[in-house]
């Protein structure tokens, strides 16, 4: 997890590189491109699984094929384009520190979903830390118009959105995981999401190559498309759905809000962006609303799958 902590901060700062020769579409559909493409060997991975103690015999797959190729479609639609590509999308037109703030956003939506779907209880401690952590969401957001970091409403809607996609992701791939592979799903959502996104990155190549641009690339820059897709995609989210197995989804959600303080000072140390009064604030609200969160982990109830 600390691996996956550290994956996460510096996909803020090489996508903020990147965007400095690539356009945001361009970025994100690349990124989810590379992703899929090095997923693609999970195609050829055997096809077993268990279910009450049991192999998956051939023809109960063929009978639940269409029920995982749907799961695995939406899984790659939220988790992928929605949360990947809004994220690096939104990163053009926000800061580093709002971006991280407002991601943290997605494990208090995650918290809500899993009531509501009665994975989790939604205790007092509980609702105490989302509202200390929606404190410091707000305290980032109204700051927006005068950020030396150049944030603006359009990315910071983005940004909400990738979190919203995250928290999808992990509240509908708990059932997923739990009864086919974590590794298998995670890396075969990487290819429905490159399928989906495929005739964006196809119009970008064509824009970038008719404007003369595309040969002029950095291998900087290609570098960093391929570290986004790699581990900021592919290893990150098979670390990712691996643990889910084991942990309940508000519980793996609150990893993310250590996001914050490695991405801001990550920002203050390689981009030179400002950690105002504000940003400091914010972070420390969403810390202790997170704290407040986790800090009984044991009272809630038994997990249930989903209906």
């Amino acid at each position: 997890m600390a691996f996956l902590i550290f994956v996460w901060s510096l996909n803020y700062i090489v996508g903020k590189i990147d965007l400095r020769e690539l356009p945001a579409l361009a970025l994100g559909s690349f990124r989810l491109m590379v992703a899929g493409i090095v997923s693609l060997p999970a195609l050829f991975f055997p096809r077993t699984g268990k279910r009450q103690g049991v192999k998956v015999t051939v023809e109960v797959a063929r009978k639940t094929r269409l029920h995982a190729v749907w799961a695995i479609t939406y899984l790659g639609f939220f988790g992928v384009v929605l949360n990947q590509g809004c994220f690096t999308v939104g990163l053009n037109y926000t800061s580093v520190s709002h971006s991280s703030l407002i991601i943290g956003c997605a494990p208090i939506l995650i918290l809500i979903f899993s009531w509501a779907l009665r994975l989790e209880a939604l205790t007092r401690r509980k609702v105490i830390g989302m509202a200390l952590a929606f404190a410091g969401v707000a305290a980032v957001g109204v700051e927006h118009a005068g950020n030396a970091g150049g944030s603006t409403g359009l990315g910071d809607l983005l940004t909400l959105l990738a979190a919203l996609g995250l928290a999808l992701y992990t509240v509908l791939g708990k059932r997923v995981v739990e009864e086919y592979s974590a590794v298998r799903v995670s890396l075969l959502s990487n290819v429905a999401a490159a399928v989906l996104v495929l005739p964006v990155a196809l119009w970008q190549i064509r824009a970038l190559a008719h404007a003369g641009r595309l040969g002029a690339i950095s291998l900087e820059g290609w570098g960093g498309v391929i570290y986004l897709g790699v581990l900021g995609s592919a290893a990150s989210y098979i670390l990712y759905f691996w643990a889910l197995r084991y942990m309940t989804p508000a519980g793996l959600g609150a990893v993310s809000y250590l996001q914050p303080v490695g991405a801001i000072l990550l920002g203050l140390l390689f981009l030179g962006e400002p950690i105002t009064r504000r940003v400091a604030v914010g972070g420390l609200l969403i810390i202790a609303g997170v704290y407040a969160i986790e800090s009984r982990s044991h009272d809630p109830r038994p997990e249930r799958e989903l209906a």
